[in-house]
């Protein structure tokens, strides 16, 4: 039988205080952006993680706040997670409306392009019938 360590066994990553701190701060910043007022955005924020304004105030401006339990701290990256997924699937179909406009529009072109290059090409051969005659 083979012992090993702990450090050699693969765990998962336990997020660190730094990380979560800096994932609420953009919580929040995000939520001021929306509302337009710091303190309503502390509150909406907490609110969507399970835990008081106040708390999550300190805990971010690294005031005498306590580290997050596990529920608290894992609702702050979930919920940072599924925004990041809903930005991403929002771009996505962005992209596609932009992609299928494009292609109306460079479909457009080129049918302007031809007619272009048929008049060009009619009005050329006239004028050189015209300097034939």
């Amino acid at each position: 039988i083979q012992v090993r360590s702990i450090r050699d066994r693969k765990s998962p990553v336990i997020p660190t205080t730094a990380l979560t701190r800096n994932v609420a701060n953009a919580l929040v910043e995000r939520a001021e952006r929306q509302t337009g007022s710091r303190m309503a955005a502390y509150e909406m924020v907490a609110q969507t993680v399970g835990t008081s304004s106040s708390w999550l105030r300190k805990f971010i401006t690294g005031q005498e706040a306590k580290e997050p339990g596990w529920t608290t701290g894992w609702n702050i990256l979930d919920q940072y997670s599924r925004i990041c997924d809903r930005v991403e699937a929002e771009i996505e179909t962005e992209r596609a409306k932009f992609l299928a406009l494009k292609e109306k529009i460079d479909a457009a072109n080129t049918i302007v392009n031809r007619v272009a290059e048929s008049a060009t090409r009619a009005e050329s051969s006239s004028t050189t019938t015209e300097d034939a005659d």
